[in-house]
């Protein structure tokens, strides 16, 4: 078995719950061509078990802190018992079982669609150390609903199986809170859908009873369905992506919506925002990520701040702005910042009525604030 000599004063870090040491921190071994368990020593002190990564510059992950690894399966169980009240509600079907860092299962992302279990590695070490550790084999035999377990690698459209069932097509139907959505899991972003943002979306709901609503990077319209079935006069679904803007329209009518009052628009949100002429009584902005490191962040500030400032424009007196970001670089007090200039920016005023983040089936360790990557925000403007 490998073992590393931690060489930085790190042991506190380590204790209270940070799971990523970078490859200056230890003594690295040689010959070691592919991920693999490894046990992390400080001095003579078993201090914490997880795997080596030599193709990363996270070259060492931690599963467990002390001096006996705790098995894999109680891990996995213990994730299982954290969802224990959505698993248990035949309202949704559509939850994240594994999350990565937030399990304390580094690496290892497992979203579940009704009968299928989508698995995702966070590079190519979790992928090797993964693959050995019959993820797959334990899921179809604890998770009962599910009959198919399949492999997505990240930004690709493609799908492998890993166990159970031949998957027949790629769409699969799947409900939350009720609601029913279809993901096409192999040409869908991320494992097919944004599931982090469900209770956001309910919440959403609550609010768009009569009112005109714009959901500006509305990707497969879970934010339009929702304040659909909250009774919002109209909504106007608006993504640049033609295949999301039709999944949108096709996700409304699963869920028996009147189809008139729903509009499809693929177009470049930019331009879109641009041509408003009449003000609306709700506008929703939940963009892509702007930014994966450190060196762009400022860039994207300055571009979230321009982005909602000009939806603010749009908004009428007395109406709602609602705002999200999944930049795991901008903190929850950048997002805030944001949320200042913007109003500045537009000279509108606000009261903040919501700011929350993700759902419950997305943890994230308490030592490592930078996996707290959702932020929402709903303002009433002036």
């Amino acid at each position: 078995m490998l073992k590393l000599k931690l060489k930085k004063n790190l042991k506190r870090e380590i204790k209270r719950g940070h799971q990523w040491l970078y490859k200056d921190a230890f003594e690295l071994p040689t010959k070691v061509n592919s991920a693999q368990l490894a046990l992390l020593k400080d001095g003579k002190e078993d201090l914490a078990w997880g795997f080596y990564d030599p193709h990363s510059p996270i070259a060492f992950r931690v599963l467990h802190v002390g001096k006996s690894m705790l098995s894999l399966k109680e891990k996995f169980m213990k994730a299982l018992s954290l969802r224990s009240s959505l698993i248990r509600s035949e309202a949704t079907t559509g939850y994240r079982l594994f999350n990565g860092e937030g399990d304390l299962l580094a690496g290892l992302v497992c979203d579940v669609y009704a009968s299928v279990a989508v698995v995702q590695f966070d590079g190519k070490g979790p992928g090797e150390f993964w693959r050995t550790q019959g993820v797959e084999a334990w899921i179809l035999e604890n998770i009962s609903n599910v009959k198919t377990v399949v492999f997505k690698p990240r930004r690709s459209e493609s799908l492998e199986l890993l166990a159970g069932e031949k998957l027949k097509v790629d769409s699969i139907k799947f409900l939350e809170n009720g609601v029913t959505f279809s993901s096409n899991l192999k040409l869908g972003q991320k494992t097919g859908f944004f599931l982090d943002q469900r209770d956001n979306r309910d919440y959403v709901r609550l609010m768009s009873e009569s009112k005109e609503v714009v959901n500006l990077f509305s990707y497969t319209g879970g934010f339009s369905v929702y304040a659909g079935l909250g009774g919002a006069r109209k909504v106007i679904s608006v993504d640049i992506s033609k295949g999301a803007i039709e999944e949108a329209s096709n996700n409304w009518k699963l869920n028996n919506l009147d189809e008139s009052k729903h509009e499809g628009v693929a177009e470049d949100v930019f331009k879109y925002i641009e041509s408003i002429t009449d003000k609306k009584d709700m506008i929703i902005v939940d963009p892509p990520s702007m930014t994966s490191s450190k060196d762009s962040k400022n860039v994207a500030l300055s571009k979230y701040i321009d982005l909602f400032s000009k939806a603010a424009e749009k908004v009428k007196s007395g109406g709602d702005l609602v705002l999200s970001s999944c930049s795991s670089q901008v903190s929850f007090e950048d997002f805030d910042n944001v949320a200042k200039e913007c109003l500045s920016k537009s000279r509108r005023k606000a009261q903040i009525l919501r700011v929350s983040g993700q759902g419950i089936d997305h943890p994230y360790p308490h030592n490592q604030q930078e996996l707290r990557y959702l932020k929402f925000m709903h303002l009433a403007l002036d």
